[in-house]
Parts: C-alpha cells; sequence; structure tokens
C-alpha cells in the first residue's frame, strides 16, 4: 500500500488540471472514532482546511452513512455539498432530497427496525433509524464477534430485514435498499456535474469500496486523473486497502494532508 506522502508529486500533477474535487468519508476520515455516533466530531484542523479548500476547489464534498442533514451539521461548512445514507440522500439549502425509487423502503426499514427490537436486549448493541437505511452499532458489546453473529442470525431471521443490502462495516452493520445507488453512483454523478478533470477520495470503510472503484471508473471512461486513498485504522478492513490508490496514517494524517492540499493549491493558483 503506497504511502501517499511518498507520491505527492502525482497528487500535484493532478491538481493542476482545470478542475479538481475532494471527496471524502466523514466517520473515521475526517473524524475520529467514537464509542458511540453521537460521541463523533469532525477534527478542528480538517474543518479548517476544509473550509479553505471549498474556496480553492472546484469541488469539495463529503459522502456519509450518516443522514445527509446530520452529516452537514457535523461537518459545519455550509460551502460543502453533503451526501448522505451512503448516496441515497443529498442534503440541499433547505431540506433533504432523497434518490428516486427509495421512497418505498421508509416503510421497509421501519418493519426492520421493529422486528430487530429484540435486539436492544444485548448491552451495548444500538439501532439508528436513518429513514432510508438502519445501522445496527455493536462497538460497546463485551464480545463484539458474538454480537456480530447474533445481529446476523436476526437480520436473517427479519422477513423485511433479510431483503435489504447488508453491510458489515467497522463495528456496524448497514441495512440499505437493493438499488443501485452507493458512495460509488454519488461519486460519479459529482464528477460529471461538477465537470471535474481531477480528484481524490478519503475513506476508512467498506462503503467506501463503491466509492474507489468509481474514481477508477472515471479515470477510465472520462477525462479524469484520480486517487482513491484509504485512511488505515486498526479496523480498516482488508478489501479497502486492496482497493486503494494510495494510504494515510489516521485522521492526524488526513489533516496534514488537507494542509498539503490547501497550500499547493496555493501554490498552483
Amino acid at each position: 500500500m503506497p504511502y501517499i506522502f511518498d507520491h505527492l508529486d502525482v497528487i500535484k500533477e493532478a491538481l493542476r488540471r482545470s478542475s479538481f474535487g475532494l471527496i471524502t468519508d466523514v466517520d473515521g476520515t475526517i473524524s475520529q472514532t467514537a464509542p458511540t455516533p453521537q460521541q463523533a466530531e469532525v477534527s478542528p484542523l480538517c474543518r479548517q482546511y476544509l473550509s479553505a479548500l471549498c474556496k480553492q476547489l472546484a469541488l469539495v464534498a463529503a459522502i456519509s452513512g450518516r443522514p445527509a442533514a446530520e452529516a452537514k451539521n457535523m461537518i459545519n461548512i455550509d460551502e460543502m455539498v453533503c451526501i448522505g445514507n451512503h448516496g441515497l440522500e443529498r442534503c440541499s439549502e433547505s431540506h433533504s432530497e432523497f434518490t428516486k425509487d427509495v421512497q418505498d423502503y421508509f416503510k421497509v426499514i421501519e418493519a426492520a427496525i421493529e422486528e430487530l427490537t429484540p435486539l436492544l436486549s444485548m448491552k451495548g448493541i444500538s439501532i439508528d433509524n436513518k429513514r432510508v437505511t438502519a445501522t445496527i452499532h455493536y462497538r460497546l458489546c463485551r464480545d463484539p464477534l458474538s454480537a456480530e453473529r447474533n445481529i446476523l442470525a436476526a437480520i436473517e431471521n427479519s422477513p423485511h430485514a433479510r431483503g435489504l443490502r447488508t453491510i458489515q462495516g467497522r463495528m456496524a452493520i448497514d441495512l440499505i435498499p437493493p438499488v443501485n445507488v452507493n458512495k460509488g453512483t454519488a461519486t460519479l454523478d459529482l464528477i460529471q456535474e461538477h465537470n471535474l478533470q481531477g480528484g481524490v477520495y478519503l475513506g476508512d470503510d467498506l462503503t467506501d469500496i463503491d466509492a474507489f472503484r468509481a474514481i477508477h471508473t472515471a479515470c477510465h471512461d472520462l477525462d479524469f486523473k484520480g486517487f482513491a486513498i484509504g485512511v488505515i485504522s486498526q479496523e480498516m478492513p482488508a478489501k479497502l486497502a486492496e482497493e486503494a490508490d494510495f494510504t494515510l496514517n489516521g485522521v492526524d494524517d488526513v489533516e496534514r494532508f488537507l494542509k498539503w492540499l490547501s497550500q499547493t493549491a496555493v501554490e498552483l493558483n
């Protein structure tokens, strides 16, 4: 896994293109992983550099598993584009807009959560209802592996949950409508909407693989030069590393990279 600070020349080359974009995941990438989602906070340095980059790049965007409005409030940068629920929801000026064909799944998610409610009797498990998706967290469980097995078994026994996409992330399991929308399709949409000719995507979990692949697809099919950057942690899935072009060592390294990106953008302009 090549370390990005050993290859800044190729990022700088892409940054010279007329329109360059930065797209990032939120939790575990610009925010340290916290015991609960409510305790997570965007790094102040990440916020500082992202805010500066909004004035320097053609696009600065976040694609999160959180609801779009929640991600936007957490980041607290008005100029940033915020997409939530793994690409299914975009935060506009006054409200959130859901991707077509997913409204039918609001009731399915509600029913699935109700069927999975017995899981809450296990200490450390919580279920996050995000309207069009749901996330079952088990980071606080004493035996995470046992908790994961019980959650997967409960999903299989739930008539509504087993019809949804299941993604096993970092101490969490996402339930997502089985539609062809994900962080990858959202990434390609952003590249095309903003006519990007260069860019990077930063991510740390399995749902970011779709975005990594979208970056590579854009490099192949469009006039685009971009790179997928994996943010390493002890919980980083091996599959993510296999898909990444370069790596960063945790959120502290992301801060350092964003600082370099901002300073270099100023130099090139």
